[in-house]
């Protein structure tokens, strides 16, 4: 038996002495979801997204807006485009403003 595969070129495996050959189109590597939890005065609540979302774009799953908070990371400011790549507790804090 042959298999060939688009996701790896030239790589073939004769396993089978007879003639029987079978081809496998392609090879995907699922991306798993992780899982971000936001927390801060007002409540705290857990997202589940794919690896490189933004964290505005994971806040966006809160009931929290991203252009009225602070987010951080043990203690560091992490910017609204900053890309999450593994399960994270976040810290969420209210911007106010006023007098």
């Amino acid at each position: 038996m042959d298999f060939e595969s688009t996701a790896i070129p030239g790589y073939a495996t004769s396993a089978l002495p007879w003639r029987f050959c079978a081809t496998v189109i392609s090879m995907m590597l699922h991306r798993c979801a992780m899982d971000i939890r936001f927390h801060g005065r007002e409540g705290e609540h857990t997202v589940s997204v794919e690896p490189g979302t933004t964290v505005r774009e994971a806040l966006q799953g809160t009931p929290w807006l991203p252009s009225m908070v602070i987010v951080s990371f043990e203690g560091t400011v992490l910017p609204h485009a900053t890309p999450l790549t593994a399960s994270v507790e976040l810290l969420v804090t209210t911007i106010s403003s006023g007098g």
